[in-house]
């Protein structure tokens, strides 16, 4: 009498599947988890004593309205919607999503499908079935799945995430600069404008100090001297409006472009003399911190950190061995109507693994060097965070400073234009010669002009300060429907 035969071997086979689907469902995600650093920066500025304000986001971002300048809003408006350069940067945005999309798609099944037809005949000289002929047709699909047991996959979408993150926040950086450089050149043309005025002014009042000299030349009670010096001073003054057309030109071609045009697309709209843009009261300035948080390219940086901590994992994953199921499902028949029989039914399933055992120190290379990317990406972090806030004083410098020396050039051109009335009435009654008339002449024009040259530098200080605090940008990219529409598709295959 034999003994039971024992039933514990399916029941081990059992247990050793649950424990392969356990490690097949169970992935491990390989590679260190990503967090953002924490900076120790200063609590406070150094222009401490600055006369500046909190602003709210919507006044950061849209700042330039705060001049009122209907024809400045129009220019920045149609930068920021037809911008060659936005349009680039926007573009590689579209092709980074579409990558992320071939990036997740490795963690999804391979189904393919396909027919063959094929008819064999024998040659005739062989000992069995000589000259036999046979007809095979295959209709079925074929599948292929790469397990991301070690998480390389996940690790590459992380990075491909964090990447397209980063190309949206050099397109807000982008505005941000473009944005600045426009208001910008749109100041320089206004104050170049207020400059070519200021120099007409000069030329006019030359002019007639020139013809005095010469009628007091004429009667006696001046000299040739005082008539060759005044005709050389109106010679001198006719000498700059050639060069303040030419900046004026320069500052309107560029603005055409900035625009998404051509030079002389907006020429005949700037022609038009219009007063130089005022300085704003305020400035919304906020903490050292806020301003990390606050500007897009900070943000791009720390997004491109996450990537580069992602690809360590990427990297890490290929040190691990591969699983891969193939599989198939078809019918198989000599007759093709028999295609669709239950009896031509045909299926496989297997599972492959593979694992390099030499490779030359390619993976562990491959790690070190992700390691050592994501080591100096951080740097960069680190080094363009003090960059900013170095922007961000020097900006305050500046805009302090011309606001302290405006003061005094502003009592300078007061004085200069009562010391030149004085002088031209002393003059034209005869108690004096002609030189103190040039030298208020002189001094006034020197000081008109200086003044507008700090009245435009504290104006380019402001503007250099919103774009280091990183106003300018809209809350969301610019992008079309179907861009938002391969967003929401991209996010569906996560």
């Amino acid at each position: 009498m034999h003994a039971p035969i024992p039933r514990t071997q399916p029941r081990l086979r059992r247990a050793l599947l649950a424990s392969l689907l356990a490690v097949l469902t169970g992935c491990t995600t390989v590679g260190p988890d990503y967090h953002a650093p924490t900076l120790d920066v200063p609590t406070h500025w150094i222009e401490a004593d600055a006369a500046l304000s909190d602003g709210d986001d919507d006044g950061l971002r849209t700042w330039w309205r705060a001049f009122q300048d209907p024809l400045l809003d129009r220019l920045v408006d149609q930068t920021l919607a037809h911008n060659l350069d936005l349009a680039i940067a926007l573009a590689r945005l579209r092709q980074a999503r579409a990558e992320r999309v071939q990036i997740a798609s490795a963690a999804m099944p391979e189904v393919s499908v396909g027919a063959a037809g094929e008819a064999v005949r024998g040659s005739k000289a062989l000992s069995s079935q000589p000259g036999g002929q046979a007809r095979t047709w295959h209709l079925g699909f074929d599948a292929s799945w790469e397990l991301d047991l070690f998480g390389g996959t996940r690790r590459a979408v992380e990075a491909a995430d964090a990447g397209i993150q980063a190309l949206a926040d050099d397109h807000r950086a982008l505005q941000v600069s473009l944005v600045a450089e426009l208001v910008s050149d749109y100041a320089g043309l206004r104050a170049a404008q207020l400059r070519l005025a200021i120099t007409q002014d000069n030329i006019r009042s030359l002019t007639e100090a020139e013809r005095l000299a010469e009628q007091a030349h004429r009667s006696g009670l001046g000299t040739l001297a005082d008539v060759t010096q005044a005709r050389a001073e109106r010679q001198m003054a006719q000498a700059q409006p050639p060069l303040l057309e030419a900046d004026i030109a320069r500052f309107s071609h560029a603005i055409g472009v900035l625009a998404g045009g051509f030079p002389g697309d907006w020429h005949t709209a700037l022609a038009t003399p219009a007063p130089a843009l005022p300085m704003p009261v305020d400035f919304p300035l906020s903490l050292p911190s806020d301003v990390i948080r606050q500007r897009p390219d900070l943000r791009a940086d720390e997004r491109r950190l996450a990537a580069a901590t992602a690809q360590i994992g990427v990297a890490q994953a290929e040190r691990f061995p591969t699983f891969r199921i193939p599989l198939g499902l078809g019918t198989t028949a000599s007759v093709i109507h028999d295609l669709f029989s239950g009896a031509s039914l045909a299926w496989s399933a297997a599972m492959q693994g593979s694992q390099s055992l030499y490779d030359g120190g390619r993976a562990q290379a491959g790690v070190t060097a992700a390691q050592a990317n994501a080591n100096a990406v951080r740097r960069i972090y680190e080094r363009d965070v003090r960059l900013a806030l170095r922007d961000v004083e020097d900006a305050l410098t500046a805009w302090t400073s011309e606001r302290q020396r405006q003061a005094a050039l502003q009592n300078a051109v007061a004085d200069s234009q009562q010391a030149l009335q004085q002088a031209s009435q002393l003059y034209a009654r005869g108690l004096s010669a002609y030189l103190p008339v040039l030298v208020a002449q002189r001094s006034l024009n020197q000081a008109r002009d200086a003044l507008a040259f700090s009245q435009l530098a504290q104006l380019q200080g402001g503007i250099a300060l919103y774009k280091a605090v990183g106003a300018g940008w809209s809350g969301t990219a610019l992008v079309s429907e179907s861009d938002q529409r391969a967003a929401r598709e991209t996010a569906a295959t996560q």
